[in-house]
C-alpha cells in the first residue's frame, strides 16, 4: 500500500499554519497567545474553541474535541486522515512522493467506488426517463416522493430482466472475477443479479461517495427490502442511509432522528427533518450510535409503534446513553409509521414529531411499568432489572444516581436496595467501558497528583527529556500516567516527540482530552519547570520512602545475624541519606 514518508508528513506540518487553515472555518480572535472563536463541532453562543498556533493543536473546552491541523480537516470535512494530509502538503506547497505503488486492495476500493458511481447513474437514469421505470416513478409519485427529493437522493430503478445487470457492466470493461466480489451478484450464481424490478436507494458514506445499495420489492414475490452485503467499501452496521445528507442539519439543529428504513427517512427530509437517517436492514447498532455522536448529542428515535419497533427503541436507547448520546423517543401518532403519515396527512404532521417525543429514561420506564407487574415486590424487581442494561451505560455516576432516585420514586422502593441489587447484578451485564481496577474510587481515578503531574509534562513536552532521567515508570502509582509516560518515552526514542504524535499513541480518549485541555487552558503554562521538578522529587521521595519500609520489614524478618543483614542496613542509611538531601532541597526551595 502507498504511503508518504515521514520527513514528507513532518515537512507538512512544520508549512502548515494552523490558524490560517482554521481560520477558513472559523471566525478566530487572538487572545494572549492563543486564538478563540465558536467552535464548528457544536452549537455555542460563548466561545469555547481555542487555537494554539505555535503548537499546533485545537480544542474545544465545550464538547471536548482537538487535535491538529489532519484532525481538524478529517473532523469538518470528513476527510481521511490520508485526504486531509494531502489537502495540508496542496495549502503549504509541499509536493507529495508516495513510497510505494497501491496495494491490491487499494485499487479494488478504487474500481468498486467507480462501478458504483457509475451504477448509481444508470439506475437513475432508468427510474426519472427509461419506460421501464415507469411503475417505480409511480410508486414513489403515489407516497409522496418529489421529483425533486427523487433526484437529491439519487434514486433509481434496476430492471426486472435478470441477464441485464452483469450484460451491462461486462460491456463497461469490468471482469467477471471482480463482479463476483462487488455485492451486486449472488454467491451461488456469479451472474445472477441481487437487484432486479427494485426500486434503488444509493448509500453513500458520510463524504457522499457510494458505497452499496438497498433495493425496495415493486412486484412479486421476494424480501420487501434487500441491501448489498458488506464489502471492502460498506458495513452494514457502521452506515446510516442519508446521513451523507443528514450532516449539515444535524450540525445546524443539534440532532439526529433515526428512524425506520429507506422511505421513512425520505419521508422526513420530505417534511423538512433533514437531519432523518436511517439502518440499513438491521437494528440500530453501537457502531451507528458512534458515528452519529462526531457530530452531535442529542438523538430522536422514531420507529414504528408496534411491539418489534417499540423493542427495538428499548435497546437504541440503550446504545445510544452507552455513547454519551442524549436520546428522546417519538411515539408517532394512530400507530403509523412516517411514509404512511407523509402518504396520508402530509408532511404537516410530520413536522410535529419532535412535539411528541419523551426523554429516552421515560420511555424505558414507561415500558418497565407496562411490561411487568409492579403492583407486586417481584415485579417490581423484575422492572428494575429490565432497567440494569440502560444504568450499566449511562456515563457518569451522576445521571446513575438521578436515576435511581427517578427509579426508586415510580416503583416505590428504596433506592439503595435497587442500587444494591444492581450492583449485585453487575457481573452479569455486559461492560460498556473498562472497569476500574480495584479499590480505585472515581475521584482518584480523575485527578491522582501522578496524573496531573504528567499531563503537566505531555502539556510541556520539553521537560520530558529530564523527567526520564530522573524517574522510571515503575514509580508511577496511576495506570493513565503510566500510558502517558509511555507514550512520550516512546516518542522521545522515535525523535518524535510532537503533541500529535504522543496523542496518537494514546489508546484513552479520556486521556488525550486531558492532555489537550489542560495544553488548551495554559493550566501549565507558568512555572512549568518548577511544578515538574517538585513532581520529581515527590515521586522520588515516595519511591525511597516504600523502599525504605520494604527493606525494614525485611530486616525485622532477618534478624539480627540473618545474612545479607549489612547489605540492607547499607542500602536502608543510603536512602536515609538521600531521603534528608531531599528534605534539604525541598526546604530551600520554600
Amino acid at each position: 500500500m502507498s504511503r508518504i514518508p515521514e520527513a514528507t508528513v513532518n515537512l507538512i506540518f512544520e508549512r502548515t499554519d494552523i490558524v490560517a487553515v482554521i481560520g477558513e472555518y472559523v471566525r478566530l480572535e487572538k487572545k494572549g497567545g492563543r486564538y478563540v472563536g465558536l467552535c464548528p463541532f457544536h452549537n455555542e453562543k460563548t466561545p469555547s474553541f481555542s487555537v494554539d498556533r505555535e503548537k499546533g493543536f485545537f480544542y474545544c473546552f465545550g464538547c471536548q474535541k482537538g487535535g491538529n491541523a489532519v484532525s481538524f480537516l478529517m473532523e469538518q470535512e470528513k476527510l481521511t486522515y490520508r485526504e486531509a494530509l494531502e489537502e495540508l502538503a496542496k495549502k503549504a506547497g509541499v509536493p507529495i512522493e508516495v513510497e510505494e505503488a497501491p496495494s491490491g486492495e487499494e485499487q479494488n476500493r478504487h474500481a468498486l467506488l467507480e462501478l458504483n458511481e457509475r451504477l448509481a447513474k444508470a439506475f437513475n437514469f432508468l427510474l426519472a426517463t427509461h419506460e421501464s421505470g415507469a411503475h417505480a416513478r409511480a410508486y414513489l409519485a403515489k407516497r409522496g416522493v418529489p421529483d425533486q427529493v427523487r433526484e437529491e437522493f439519487r434514486l433509481g430503478y434496476a430492471p426486472a430482466d435478470r441477464n441485464w445487470l452483469h450484460s451491462f457492466l461486462r460491456g463497461k470493461g469490468y471482469s467477471s472475477a471482480f463482479l463476483a466480489k462487488s455485492g451486486l451478484f449472488s454467491e451461488r450464481r456469479a451472474t445472477f443479479p441481487l437487484f432486479a424490478d427494485r426500486l434503488m436507494f444509493p448509500i453513500a458514506s458520510p463524504r457522499g461517495d457510494t458505497i452499496a445499495f438497498g433495493g425496495r420489492l415493486l412486484e412479486g414475490d421476494g424480501p420487501k427490502y434487500i441491501n448489498s452485503p458488506d464489502t471492502i467499501l460498506f458495513r452494514k452496521q457502521e452506515n446510516l442511509f442519508a446521513l451523507d445528507k443528514a450532516i449539515p442539519a444535524i450540525k445546524k439543529e443539534g440532532c439526529a432522528l433515526v428512524c425506520e428504513g429507506y422511505m421513512d427517512a425520505l419521508s422526513f427530509h420530505i417534511a423538512g427533518l433533514s437531519y432523518a437517517v436511517a439502518p440499513l436492514g438491521t437494528a440500530f447498532t453501537e457502531r451507528q450510535a458512534h458515528l452519529l455522536r462526531r457530530w452531535t448529542d442529542k438523538i430522536y428515535f422514531a420507529f414504528d409503534a408496534d411491539a418489534a419497533g417499540q423493542k427495538a427503541a428499548e435497546k437504541a436507547c440503550v446504545l445510544a446513553a452507552g455513547a454519551g448520546l442524549d436520546a428522546k423517543v417519538v411515539v408517532l401518532p394512530g400507530g403509523k409509521d412516517a411514509s404512511e403519515i407523509l402518504e396520508k396527512e402530509g408532511p404537516g404532521s410530520l413536522q410535529k414529531v419532535r412535539d411528541l417525543a419523551i426523554n429516552g429514561d421515560e420511555f424505558l420506564l414507561s415500558r418497565a411499568r407496562l411490561g411487568f407487574d409492579v403492583g407486586s415486590m417481584e415485579g417490581k424487581a423484575k422492572a428494575a432489572a429490565f432497567l440494569h442494561p440502560y444504568i450499566a451505560a449511562l456515563d457518569s455516576e451522576v445521571k446513575r444516581d438521578a436515576f435511581f432516585d427517578r427509579v426508586a420514586h415510580e416503583l416505590r422502593v428504596d433506592a439503595r436496595s435497587l442500587r444494591s441489587d444492581y450492583e449485585d447484578a453487575k457481573k452479569g451485564l455486559p461492560a460498556r467501558r473498562q472497569e476500574r481496577p480495584a479499590g480505585e474510587r472515581e475521584s482518584s481515578w480523575q485527578r491522582t497528583p501522578d496524573y496531573v503531574f504528567m499531563v503537566a509534562v505531555a502539556a510541556n513536552l520539553e521537560l520530558f527529556k529530564d523527567v526520564r532521567k530522573a524517574i522510571a515508570i515503575e514509580d508511577l502509582d496511576d495506570r493513565r500516567a503510566k500510558d502517558l509516560f509511555i507514550a512520550l518515552e516512546e516518542g522521545y526514542r522515535a525523535e518524535d516527540i510532537r503533541l500529535e504524535s504522543v496523542l496518537a499513541r494514546l489508546s484513552d480518549e479520556q486521556l488525550r482530552n486531558s492532555v489537550l485541555a489542560a495544553a488548551a487552558s495554559g493550566e501549565f503554562d507558568q512555572n512549568a519547570d518548577r511544578f515538574v521538578e517538585e513532581g520529581i522529587l515527590r515521586i522520588k521521595r515516595r519511591s525511597l520512602a516504600l523502599r525504605h519500609e520494604k527493606i525494614r520489614e525485611r530486616i525485622a524478618e532477618l534478624g539480627t545475624t540473618g545474612e545479607g543483614l549489612s547489605e540492607l542496613q547499607y542500602e536502608l542509611m543510603h536512602i536515609d541519606a538521600e531521603l534528608a538531601k531531599m528534605k534539604g532541597e525541598r526546604d530551600e526551595r520554600s
